[in-house]
Order: structure tokens, then sequence, then C-alpha cells
């Protein structure tokens, strides 16, 4: 079983960190950032700033922290973050305050929007810009922060660790056949439904941790409660921030069409305390990975059942077909009174 990184382990590699030297970093530093754009790095910077919560945690991961001097509204991760000047919220940048603060570096995400990445480039300053797409991204980036920084030791020393954890997860479930996959909904707001699809960080980390995701559209789509149905999530998982996630968990429970699902019948909804180790692409997301893990294995079947022995598969017929339209316009017409 993958165990979480213990509290002794950051203790460890914090001291590391202050052993390393790391004016050893040669500079400059050329590098291609996940825009494609090439970057030189010409020393090692002492005042950076951070766009997103993600960077944030990698910068302070890496042992880079006591160099960040700006912030977004977000960042909540680790404490010290909390406290740093803000530059506004993740899409919503103010350039003022980020000249203000002088940086030599701005590690920048993909979600703070092409114009605002350009206008702080267009000003003389140094901007590296992160897409994680997949794991493997996360583990190059959390490595490309390390080095432009001169933390690479640290950097290796985390994406090391999480690269085990990751195969001893897969070591157990890249064997497993659909059929013994559990069946997944992973959803982010309840009312329209908003759920993780293809080419999000979950649904990577459902199929690690031995499940199945049932949404196959691209990104985060609305579903309706008919395909919800007619999928039959043997397992749903609930994500919002800000407490969001018992919010969701107490739509989807009390929700009479969904209680014809598995995952309902089974008392098989889960809350996510905190979604950004499974939404944020950095080191924590190895934790995300555990607690997944945690409510599909106990529903992955044994090697050696088959389709036609599973139990409770939910393959509604015609006449059940008609009972899920009929209870989804009743709940329609209930909401339009």
């Amino acid at each position: 079983m993958l165990m979480p990184i213990p509290k002794t382990s950051y203790i460890v590699l914090l001291i590391l960190t202050t052993l390393l030297i790391s004016n050893g970093q040669a500079y400059p530093i050329n590098i291609t950032d996940n825009f494609g754009c090439d970057v030189t790095i010409e020393k090692a910077p002492e005042r950076i700033i951070s766009l997103s919560p993600c960077n944030t945690e990698i910068l302070f991961a890496v042992g880079a922290g006591n160099r960040v001097v700006g912030g977004t509204t977000y960042d909540q991760y680790p404490q010290e973050a909390v406290n740093l000047p803000k530059i506004g919220g993740f899409s919503t940048i103010n350039i003022e305050a980020v000249v203000n603060l002088t940086p030599d570096l701005i590690l920048a995400e993909y979600g703070n929007g092409e114009d605002t990445i350009n206008a702080l480039k267009n000003l003389n300053l140094t901007v590296v810009s992160l897409n994680p797409k997949t794991m493997d991204d996360i583990l190059d980036n959390i490595r490309l922060v390390g080095n432009i920084t001169g933390n690479a030791d640290t950097a290796a020393l985390i994406t090391t660790d999480m690269t085990q954890q990751i195969k001893d997860m897969t070591s157990q479930t890249e064997t497993l056949s659909l059929d013994q996959r559990p069946r997944v909904l992973y959803l982010v707001w309840h009312d329209p439904m908003y759920a993780a699809g293809a080419g999000s960080y979950p649904n990577d980390l459902i199929w690690m941790a031995g499940g199945n995701n049932i949404i196959e559209a691209e990104g985060w789509p609305t579903i309706s409660l008919e395909q919800v149905v007619n999928k039959n999530p043997q397992i749903i998982i609930c994500s919002g921030m800000g407490g969001g996630s018992y919010t969701i968990m107490e739509a989807i429970t009390s929700d009479p069409i969904l209680a014809q699902t598995d995952a309902v019948r089974n008392q098989k909804v889960y809350a996510i305390a905190d979604p950004n180790i499974i939404e944020l692409a950095g080191p924590r997301i190895i934790h995300g990975l555990e607690e997944l893990h945690s409510y599909i294995a106990p529903e992955i079947k044994p090697h050696g059942t088959g389709a036609d022995d599973q139990e409770n598969t939910y393959q509604l017929s015609g006449f059940g077909m008609l009972l899920a339209a009929s209870m989804v316009l009743a709940v329609y017409s209930m909401r339009k009174l």
C-alpha cells in the first residue's frame, strides 16, 4: 500500500536544502518552458513572484520559499505562503503590483492568461510559464523549478520519492482490467454537475489508483442526471474548494434520481477535505493519489472476475430508462414550481 510522505521527510529535505550551496548552480541557464518559449535565467533569482498556488507550493518545496516575494490571494500552502504580499487572484493578476515588487523571476501558469503573461514579458521581466498536463509533466516541472532556482538536488530528492510512490501504486493497479476497475465519478460542483474528464489530473489519478473514470469528455464538462444514472458510478468523489466538498456530497446523497446509482445506494460517496492535493499540480498530488486509492481499492474486483460475474452491474432496460426519465421530469417540474 502506498504510504503518504511523512512530515519527517520534509524536515530532512529542509535540512538538506540548507546544506546545499545554491551558488554552485552554473548560470546563466537556458531552458524551454511549458509554452515552448526559450528563457534565459541570467543569475540565481533572489526575488521570485509566483502567479499560482501550485507554483508557490513547488517553490517552497524545492527550498526557494525564502526568496518568494509575492503570491496570489489563493496561496494557502505552506502556511508561510499565506502572508506573502499579494499580486491579485489566479486569473486577475495586478501587473502594477507585480512590477512594484521588482522580481527577477516570475513563475506563471497557463490559467493566468496569455495576455497577462505577454504583458509581463513586454516589460522585460523574466517569465517562466508552466502548463503541466500529465503526472510526468508535474515531475518535470518540479525539476525545472529546482534547476532555475539553484535547488536541483532538492528537487531531485522530491521527484525521486514521488516516482517511487507512483510505482508502488501502479504496480498494484496497472494490470487491472476494465471489468475489475470500479466506475468512478469525480464532481467539482452539483448544480449543474461539473465533473473531471479526460485530460484532467483527477482522471489520471483515478486510473493510477485502480478506478475507471465514467466521464470520457475532455476537461471539466457539465453532465446531466441521466448521464450519471446511465453510467452508474460505483464511487462518487465530491471535491469543492472552501468546504464545498461536503455541500456537493449532501446534494448528491439526497437526490432521488441519483439514489438509483450504486454509489449512493451503497454509501460510496466521499468528500475530499482538501481538493488542492488532487487538483493542484505540485508535490502534494501524491497524497491525493493515496486518498483516492483508499476509496477505490475496496471496490476493485479480484483477478479472474469477468464481466458476466460482476455483481450489481447496472444496465438500464427499456423500463429502467423510462423510470429514470420520468423521475428527471418529475424533479424538474418540482423545481419549476
